[in-house]
């Protein structure tokens, strides 16, 4: 019976000893392992490095599939200076060399031209290449290509300017392809109640006319309070140059109420994808005044310019335009 009774305690004890509050203290009182110290290695500061960054550019370019020719095309880029500051005084020449290497596919010899090869860190001009649209009528567009170019320093100012280039980032890439989807044409364009959310930034698109150019700013400040304007009875053409190839779905043309009736009647639209042949979309006529005016194409585009002309009056020979935006 005692041995009974000694073995129940004990049996206790241990319970006891074993609850999730004991457990939860032990873990407590085990010793945190120490955080590992990293370092980051030190930055070299006593050299001037000429690098590329960003180091590559992707292009999709339009080739028309009658005539197979492409449009103007020319690439412009120029290096940065890292690491140590260049002083006052102190120069570095460079130039630009064509690179090939066995994993990519380059384009033909023959069918561009560097017209820019060298440049300094004093000047502000870009090394450019253009392509040659006639020397790309039989490529073969299935495929990408890759133009490469290597930077190198030719000369310093002074002769003993720590100054250097790396292999990696010295090195600009434009990546290239082609197209000869049929551009759309003709009734492309309607009047909408209303444009899905989101905007292309307006620092993607500049704007150019022969009529009051130095208002054009107005329409893309985001100030509904200035505009531009139209004199419907002359010959005015607004056109819109997107920085690099760019899916539009419409446009978007803002106006403001007032006593004069300065509103937009009507406007045609054409685009082009090269910048260089335009495709007519369609013309748009309104009989009201609306404080949005949105052109949505049916089948969106892909573009690098857009053009509005032969604008129509609303009554007012006049038209006010406060903001032209796209979708």
């Amino acid at each position: 019976m005692k041995r009974i009774y000694l073995l129940g305690a004990l049996t206790a004890v241990l319970a006891v000893s074993c609850t999730p509050e004991t457990k939860e203290l032990d873990i407590l009182k085990q010793p945190t392992p120490p955080t590992p110290q990293v370092s980051n290695p030190p930055v070299d500061l006593t050299k001037t490095f000429a690098v590329f960054t960003p180091n590559e550019k992707e292009e999709s370019i339009f080739r028309d599939p009658t005539t197979k020719l492409i449009g103007a095309t020319t690439f412009s880029f120029a290096p940065k200076f890292t690491k140590r500051p260049l002083k006052s005084g102190e120069n570095i020449n460079l130039k630009i060399e064509q690179e090939k290497v066995g994993y990519e596919r380059t384009l033909p010899e023959g069918s561009f031209t560097i017209d820019k090869a060298e440049t300094s860190s004093t000047a502000s001009e870009s090394f450019t290449v253009t392509l040659k649209p006639e020397a790309l009528k039989t490529l073969d567009i299935t495929q990408e290509y890759v133009l490469r170019f290597r930077l190198k320093i030719t000369s310093t100012t002074p002769a003993d300017l720590p100054a250097f280039t790396s292999n990696d980032d010295s090195v600009y890439r434009i990546k290239i392809t082609f197209t000869e989807a049929s551009f759309p044409e003709g009734d492309n364009v309607e009047i909408t109640d209303e444009a899905p959310n989101g905007r292309i930034d307006s620092s993607k698109y500049t704007f150019e006319s022969n009529y009051a150019p130095t208002h054009l700013n107005k329409i893309k400040d985001g100030n509904y309070l200035t505009n531009w304007w139209v004199d419907t009875r002359q010959d005015v053409h607004l056109t819109a140059k997107f920085t690099e190839e760019t899916l539009v779905q419409g446009i978007i043309i803002a106006q403001k109420f007032g006593y004069e009736n300065k509103y937009l009647g009507g406007v045609d639209i054409s685009a082009s994808p090269d910048g260089v042949k335009y495709y007519a979309q369609g013309s748009c006529t309104t009989d009201r005044f609306k404080r949005r005016i949105y052109l949505k194409f049916k089948e969106p585009l892909k573009v690098k310019e857009i053009k509005l002309d032969n604008f129509k009056k609303y009554q007012n020979h006049y038209i006010d335009i406060y903001e032209v935006e796209f979708f």
